[in-house]
């Protein structure tokens, strides 16, 4: 299955997901891990499109989600920093876009190792705070930990 840019742009606009969260790490410098990850799931059915995906982006996985429910995964900064290249030059149309800029943002911030200070885990974490809709406790948590520690 060979994928244009525009078909993935559609796709990803309707069905992809920029997410970033942050772990307790103990032996990182300011204590936690930023862990940025692109993801679109698919029902069983549709697993082809998740192989081509990751074809097409030239990295990621394709893992077992829940259920009947798989997963294209994409972790690996380097990775990361290509995919943003391509949303950059091949730009989503819909809401998805404004996560998307913030998401590049933090992917630059980590490339430039901001996530390991205090100051910049901060601004990291209030960016993500701003993605997608849900609720995020205990990414709060942990920026009041910073705030207050």
């Amino acid at each position: 299955m060979k994928l244009s840019p525009d078909w993935v742009v559609g796709f990803v606009d309707g069905e992809g997901c920029f997410h970033v969260s942050v772990q307790s790490h103990p032996e990182m410098t300011a204590g936690y891990q930023v862990l940025p990850e692109f993801v679109v799931v698919q029902h069983l059915r549709d697993v082809p499109i998740l192989y081509a995906l990751k074809k097409f982006f030239q990295g990621g996985v394709v893992r077992v989600n829940h259920d009947d429910r798989y997963c294209y995964r994409m972790r690996k900064l380097e990775q990361l920093e290509k995919l943003c290249e391509f949303f950059l030059k091949h730009p989503l149309k819909t809401k998805k876009n404004v996560d998307f800029r913030k998401f590049r943002k933090i992917i630059l911030m980590m490339k430039e190792k901001k996530n390991l200070t205090k100051e910049g885990l901060k601004e990291i974490i209030n960016l993500a705070l701003q993605m997608n809709t849900t609720e995020r406790p205990a990414l709060e948590k942990i920026k009041r930990t910073l705030e207050n520690g």
